[in-house]
């Protein structure tokens, strides 16, 4: 009689508990299961994209002596020189470069006005000569 009145009316005593009792345990297990397997995936395609890149041979491989050649124009073939270093005064900034035929005329000069027109050489980037603007001009 004691176990009556403890349930409410309209409850019946049974073994199986009741459908709306907790989460869906079943999909649960689906998405961590999914999870899962995605997160192998991805570790598996980042560890054979690292051992590609660790084992990977240089393909490009130039001969250190070959010699290329430029096209100027389309009138003639000039051989790649290298670095070349142009004796720019410290106090000095590189205003143009004028490429003609075999030569490159460099100006350079202070707050925009022309000071020295360095004549440099295509063909190996040897400085040919050079023409020094003074500001007092030509004298008579």
């Amino acid at each position: 009689m004691n176990q009556n009145r403890l349930l409410k009316e309209g409850d019946h005593m049974s073994e199986k508990p009741s459908e709306n009792s907790g989460p869906n345990l079943t999909l649960l297990k689906w998405i961590v299961g999914v999870l899962g397997a995605l997160i192998i995936l991805f570790a598996t395609v980042i560890a054979v994209t690292i051992y590609k890149r660790m084992t990977a041979m240089e393909t490009k491989s130039e001969p250190a002596q070959q010699e290329k050649t430029i096209s100027v124009s389309g009138k003639m073939s000039l051989a790649k020189f290298g670095d070349i270093r142009l004796p720019i005064p410290d106090d000095m900034d590189v205003i143009s470069l004028t490429p003609s035929s075999e030569r490159l005329f460099v100006t350079v000069g202070t707050e925009g006005a022309a000071r020295l027109i360095l004549v440099v050489s295509l063909e190996d980037g040897s400085v040919l000569g050079s023409f020094n603007l003074e500001k007092d001009g030509i004298q008579q």
